[in-house]
């Protein structure tokens, strides 16, 4: 049996590094279209792309910022399918950064009444991850052929009723498939 089991995480290593070394991982800005993504319950003035887009989300005073309560819905559609290899979410240290944050793959409608099913990945952050923004891997099994992306805030670090997010960064890679209509016939 540890035969067996040296070998199938032989197996899952090179896996990974083969994975790695035939698709670069990276921030995934470009392949996001942001003219489709949605955020639920932002506050005015406070939208999502304060923490999404390039030259916002590097400013640490900009916020997407919760409205009616701590709760956020962001979806982010992909221009192309891709796969996810890990997730890093920002903001601030007073309490109103992130805590609780649900993963969804591949479920464009979600809303409040339907966030509370089994999300494709729950993570707890840690008032120092979220404040430094820290890389956390993603089950690479669960976050394959994904066109987009659904990050649902659940709670955040303090308690209070405001949510603020000041940077996303998604990382992974294009799924490569073979457009059948750039084909020409022999």
């Amino acid at each position: 049996e540890r035969l067996g089991d040296k070998a199938s995480d032989a197996a899952a290593t090179t896996t990974r590094s083969e994975r790695t070394m035939a698709a670069k991982e990276t921030d995934l800005l470009e392949e996001m279209d942001l003219s489709s993504v949605e955020c639920l319950n932002q506050a005015t003035g406070k939208d999502w792309g304060n923490a999404l887009k390039q030259g916002y989300r590097e400013d640490a005073g900009l916020f997407c910022a919760s409205d009616d309560d701590e709760q956020l819905i962001i979806t982010i559609p992909f221009r192309q399918i891709v796969y996810l290899s890990s997730i890093a979410i920002q903001g601030p240290a007073d309490g109103t950064a992130p805590k609780v944050v649900k993963i969804f793959v591949n479920k464009p409608n979600l809303s409040f009444d339907n966030c509370a099913k089994k999300a494709t990945e729950q993570l707890t952050l840690t008032a120092d991850q979220v404040t430094n923004g820290e890389q956390l891997e993603l089950d690479f099994t669960q976050f394959q052929n994904v066109r987009v992306v659904s990050i649902f805030v659940d709670s955040n670090q303090g308690g209070g009723d405001v949510t603020n997010v000041s940077k996303i960064i998604i990382n992974g890679a294009p799924v490569h498939t073979t457009n059948m209509s750039e084909l020409k016939k022999c």
